[in-house]
């Protein structure tokens, strides 16, 4: 049965509920016992946008047959063995880089990370030291694998294709910026790595973004996914960071205003703030009326967990109500216009390299 299908059997009161209990486990009360329902579409629903051993940690357990979870587990397991085993090589090329995104918050803000861990690690790496990392790890089997781009081709300033490994196991995202533009205007490279905090898991120390940027870089990243599907996990994420970290909310704030993106950062507090439950403590300010419509709509969405496709129109309409400042608006389509005839297809220059 089509997604899409799947999903109309989720209503809104179901999602709220749902919403509401992630945001409920995320905080270490210990009553993650609570007997909440959890209507079956969503949790099949949430299985497929994250994975099954994820979605029955978020809603407290006992969802899922062990075979399933065992399945999930290894899975996942996998994905960080090799991840980490990435890092090491990195380590041996003695190049300093912070990591950020997945990785780093499996680590921080979930007992086992192989709970969280995911499909591709992101690495964060000073530009001036980026084409000695990519020439360690191309000489250790690494390629650059192009992905089929739209007609602007890959447009990013922040990061490349994927970087994959000889085997196919790590799939590695290169950033010199934390994000896309705008977000690297105020949150810069040399202030993650300046604030970045040491994590020790499994044998293995590596430098991960603090929970501020953390927290941020979810807001950034939600934003650039439209408040689409590809959201869910990342909204997790940021709640279980704003209820187990003690966040600077001024300084994240100011990052946002300094950076020209406070209107799809005002947005995601806002959401995060309907999706809790009573007492969930993060800003959520009133939105402008401009805002105001297309948000209930987005919010709606996100409640019922994505239940289609939302198309060409509405994902623009959303993009400059919610997902964007005008100016950075319009540099975006600037940049997608220059790419109809200088298309980039996401692989560093780099000399030498093999």
């Amino acid at each position: 049965m089509a997604a899409a299908a799947r999903t109309a059997a989720i209503t809104a009161e179901q999602g709220r509920a749902a919403w509401a209990r992630i945001a409920e486990i995320a905080a270490p009360k210990g009553d993650a016992a609570r007997d909440v329902h959890i209507a079956p579409p969503v949790v099949e629903r949430l299985s497929e946008l994250a994975s099954p051993i994820l979605t029955d940690t978020l809603f407290g357990g006992g969802l899922f047959d062990e075979a399933t979870l065992t399945q999930s587990r290894l899975n996942n397991r996998f994905r960080l063995s090799a991840q980490r085993d990435c890092l090491r090589l990195i380590a041996d090329a003695d190049v300093p880089v912070v990591v950020i995104k997945g990785f780093a918050l499996a680590h921080m803000i979930y007992d086992d990370p192989e709970i969280r861990a995911v499909g591709d690690i992101d690495v964060l790496v000073r530009p001036a030291d980026r084409d000695r990392l990519v020439r360690h790890l191309s000489t250790n089997g690494y390629t650059f694998e192009p992905l089929p781009r739209p007609p602007w081709g890959f447009i990013s300033a922040a990061s490349y294709a994927p970087f994959i490994s000889a085997d196919g196991a790590c799939n590695l995202d290169v950033h010199i910026h934390p994000d896309c533009y705008p977000a690297y205007r105020s949150l810069t490279t040399d202030m993650v790595f300046a604030r970045a905090v040491t994590i020790d898991a499994d044998g293995l120390s590596f430098q991960a973004a603090c929970a501020d940027h953390a927290f941020l870089l979810c807001a950034t990243n939600v934003a650039k996914d439209k408040f689409g599907l590809f959201a869910a996990r990342k909204i997790a994420d940021a709640m279980r960071l704003a209820l187990r970290h003690d966040l600077d909310w001024a300084a994240i704030d100011r990052l946002a205003s300094d950076g020209g993106y406070a209107g799809p950062y005002r947005v995601f507090l806002r959401l995060l703030h309907d999706l809790g439950p009573g007492g969930f403590d993060v800003p959520g300010d009133d939105l402008p009326p401009r805002m105001a419509r297309e948000y209930a709509r987005m919010r709606a969405d996100t409640q019922r967990f994505y239940p289609d496709d939302p198309g060409l129109l509405r994902t623009l309409r959303r993009e400059l109500l919610l997902s964007t400042e005008l100016p950075v608006g319009l540099y975006n389509a600037w940049a997608r216009f220059r790419g109809l005839f200088r298309r980039d297809d996401g692989v560093p220059h780099v000399a030498d390299l093999n």
